[in-house]
């Protein structure tokens, strides 16, 4: 080789050096070049996590060698399609965007099991309420000129008898485990006289109506004074419409009011203040998030969640159907509401437009309650009516 050669191959091999140097440290660094635009840009990571693990992982339309949990980098900025997909579940997917030299989340997404629901107790549609600690389930069924109020425990499949009510013309009986304990509510209206009566699901006992030791209701003229208790006096916190109302389980500093005549309820600040009230608003159904951070609720066509911490009310989604029930999916930011034909699960994630999975398919859906990873719900199947139960995921 001549001294010429060498000396071009080493130019060449000199350009060649710094040419392809900083384009080496620039694809370290995370940098792409992207042909939509026709510029050199820095990527993102997209972290993805499931429940359960274990789910496939096709991002705009290309299966990727990880499954979930996954941490995918090198992404381009823009907006991805994102499926994930496991055998025996329905599969999830959304759009995404992934900005440049930021991590985007999807990290608590939900693959609910394709199953169908099992019967636990065969029952008429009348009065249900399940409990929502223990599981039990309390139902009205009619014998002769008596409704009867009965216990029903999904684990030792034992029926117990709490309570015998006369049967009169136009009587209507809503069953309601209000404290979360083995205290049942049995609320009994005919036309427009409402008496509701207390019956400890132990030992069948009528008990007191439950009270609340720390607040007051004082009915005046033409308002209700919702009170705190201070020693031997009471101090007002706030004024409310008059109203048929109840003191309901809520966190320490909240008082929650229910008037179940109206469908309503009181938010108000256990400290008062200038502006004591927090939320008043139309609520037949409403559950709190077990961590008692947030409120949902539906005033019959709209989902709501009310967040304690910030103090702010939040539309989920408007429906066009009357919902009968709702129900939080605990430990997941997924909320369950039923209407007369179907259950449906619904995402609180609003990127990309929540994800809303139809779970179950009936008629008469209602009373929905979440034990761990199963929905027990009341609702007529297979031209069975009853308790059903489905599980969700596992």
């Amino acid at each position: 080789m001549t001294k010429r050669a060498r000396k071009v191959i080493f130019i060449l091999f000199f350009i060649g050096f710094f040419v392809t140097a900083p384009a080496i440290v620039l694809y370290t660094a995370g940098y792409r070049y992207n042909f939509g635009t026709g510029h050199i840009v820095q990527t993102g990571v997209l972290s993805i996590i499931s429940t359960p693990k274990g789910g496939s992982i096709s991002l705009d339309g290309e299966r990727v060698r990880s499954s979930t949990p996954a941490l995918l980098k090198n992404i381009l900025p823009g907006d991805h399609h994102v499926l994930v997909e496991k055998s025996g579940y329905i599969s999830w997917e959304k759009t995404l965007t992934v900005e440049s030299r930021s991590t985007t989340f999807a990290d608590d997404l939900v693959l609910f099991l394709k199953t169908e629901p099992v019967l636990i107790r065969e029952m008429s549609p009348a009065a249900t309420s399940i409990n929502p600690t223990s599981g039990r389930i309390a139902y009205a069924q009619t014998e002769g000129q008596w409704t009867e109020i009965w216990i029903h425990d999904p684990v030792t499949k034992e029926e117990t008898l709490v309570s015998r009510l006369p049967i009169g013309s136009g009587t209507h009986v809503a069953l309601e485990w209000p404290y979360a304990s083995s205290i049942l509510s049995i609320r009994t209206t005919i036309g427009a006289k409402t008496t509701i009566r207390y019956v400890d699901a132990d030992s069948g006992e009528t008990v007191d109506a439950l009270s609340n030791e720390k607040f007051d209701l004082s009915v005046l003229a033409d308002r209700v004074a919702v009170s705190r208790r201070t020693g031997d006096t009471n101090v007002v916190l706030a004024y409310v419409a008059l109203g048929s109302y109840e003191f309901c389980a809520s966190p320490d500093d909240i008082v929650m009011l229910e008037d179940s005549e109206r469908k309503r309820v009181v938010l108000i600040r256990a400290e008062g203040g200038d502006q004591p009230i927090l939320l008043n608003a139309n609520a037949s159904f409403w559950e709190w998030e077990p961590n008692g951070k947030r409120l949902l609720y539906s005033d019959g066509y709209d989902l709501h969640v009310y967040d304690a911490a910030s103090h702010t009310d939040s539309t989920i989604t408007r429906l066009s159907a009357a919902v009968t029930d709702v129900a939080w999916y605990p430990e997941h930011a997924i909320v369950l509401y039923a209407q007369d034909d179907a259950v449906y699960a619904t995402e609180l994630d609003h990127r990309g437009g929540r994800n809303t999975i139809r779970l179950v398919t009936g008629s008469g859906m209602n009373t929905l309650h979440v034990l761990q990873d199963t929905l027990y719900f009341f609702g007529r199947i297979n031209e069975t009516n009853g308790v059903y139960a489905r599980l969700l995921t596992q």
